[in-house]
């Protein structure tokens, strides 16, 4: 590859970060705006089923149809069990927290990564990347001030956090045999027929507006998706990864413009302690380790 080609996919791949990371603020904020007037359950659920079909359509559009076939059938239901938590542990929190609050802590993802690649593949993690991932447990403590009164959505978003940590680590192993494809409609249909079971005592009729929100983040959450996936197929880790964390950025934008939310000097400077542990994790494993989709 030449010079100039190099720098064209990697110009490209910063678009495509930049673009995912404001998609997904955007879908965070539309099923936080949601969950003021439907459960957190059958906002899922909707946005899982609208989402299967955005998938299913753009396949076909495509004539790239998705194999349903599985080569690992116990590990992709782990995946995709583990995912639904995630997602769940995740909108959860963010019905009682600000956007940016979640968003921070949201990011220690690459923390809990590291940690758990050591014992779940085999990992060697040498100490300059255990003291970054102390000192971004520290920015984590920063923001949830456990000497104070610890927030019981701080650690839902924590749990997402985890989980989706584990997601990545079962994606890099199914990686080997499953198209990206297979696992995302998987991860979506699991949601969808876990959700389904107790939708039927929450329900309650959506009206037009929050059809359409909902409709809206499905459609944002899968696009998003899409741009990370297209991201790590053409740029490196280290270059991506600083372009992701530009979601922190939009989340104090919506969450001011949408809620008046201003967060204090203990979010702003966690955040950023977190931020620079995972950019600094993220820059050494460059080159490895292909991160798994965030939802």
């Amino acid at each position: 590859m030449n010079e100039r080609l190099f720098s064209d996919t990697t110009q490209l791949g910063i678009a495509l970060a930049a673009v995912g990371a404001f998609l997904f603020v955007m879908q965070d904020s539309s099923i936080k705006w949601l969950s003021s007037s439907l459960g957190i359950i059958q906002i899922l659920f909707l946005r899982n089923l609208i989402a299967m079909g955005l998938l299913s359509s753009g396949a076909a559009l495509t004539g790239r149809p998705i194999k349903l076939k599985t080569a690992n059938v116990k590990l992709m239901v782990v995946r995709s069990l583990v995912g639904v938590v995630g997602w769940y542990c995740f909108f959860a929190g963010l019905k009682y927290l600000p956007l940016v609050t979640v968003m921070a802590l949201f990011f220690s993802f690459p923390i809990f990564l590291t940690a758990l690649s050591v014992p779940l593949l085999g990992d060697t993690v040498g100490p300059r990347r255990w003291v970054a991932v102390l000192i971004g447990f520290l920015g984590v403590l920063l923001i949830t001030r456990p000497g104070a009164a610890l927030e019981w959505p701080m650690l839902y978003v924590l749990g997402a956090s985890l989980s989706w940590a584990m997601v990545a680590i079962l994606t890099r192993k199914l990686g080997k045999t499953e198209s990206t494809s297979t696992m995302v409609f998987y991860a979506l249909a699991a949601f969808v027929v876990i959700m389904a079971i107790p939708i039927y005592w929450v329900w309650e009729t959506p009206n037009v507006n929050d059809l359409a929100l909902v409709s809206l983040a499905a459609l944002v959450g899968v696009v998003a998706q899409m741009c990370l996936i297209r991201v790590y197929s053409i740029a490196e880790p280290s270059v991506i990864g600083p372009i992701e964390y530009t979601g922190l950025v939009w989340a104090v934008l919506f969450g001011y413009v949408i809620w008046g939310d201003v967060p204090d000097v203990f979010t702003m400077t966690g955040g950023l302690i977190i931020a620079a542990s995972g950019l600094y994790i993220i820059h050494r494993e460059a080159g490895g380790f292909r991160r798994g989709m965030r939802r």
